[in-house]
């Protein structure tokens, strides 16, 4: 079973990244920042057609545009910020990309995908989107 949402963006969303349920408004969605409570991946593409030199910012979703979203059960692609290997819970850093839960610390880490392929900062991997908490181990 997989779960494709369509949200209002309430703020600037780049594709691929996750996102987060914005509280102040209904069916809103803000790009997710780091460790926090995901619900979901944006969308690829952008809103904007793409025209060399002329724009220089490309979302997959504006303030007030709608957003599509791949939720929980869905495999979709993911922006990764960090180096990820096949199998790791992933959870979204300050620009909603994707990296590795913390597996030591105190911090309860808040996943929402698992990486089904490697890839570095930068790189755009599938994953399943699957959404939980973790508390990493003691050191």
């Amino acid at each position: 079973m997989w779960t494709e949402l369509q949200l209002v963006a309430r703020g600037n969303i780049a594709p691929f990244r996750f996102v987060r349920v914005d509280t102040t408004t209904e069916n809103g969605c803000v790009q997710a920042g780091d460790n926090t409570d995901v619900i979901g991946v944006a969308q690829g593409g952008t809103n904007k057609p793409e025209v060399s030199g002329m724009i220089t910012s490309q979302y997959a979703a504006e303030n007030g545009q709608p957003v599509r979203v791949a939720g929980v059960g869905s495999i979709t692609l993911l922006e990764v910020g960090g180096t990820v290997t096949p199998g790791q819970y992933l959870k979204s850093d300050s620009q909603g990309r994707g990296v590795p839960v913390a597996t030591t610390g105190t911090v309860i880490q808040n996943y929402g995908a698992i990486a089904l392929q490697g890839g570095s900062t930068g790189s755009i991997i599938r994953v399943m989107v699957l959404i939980g908490k973790v508390r990493p181990a003691l050191s």
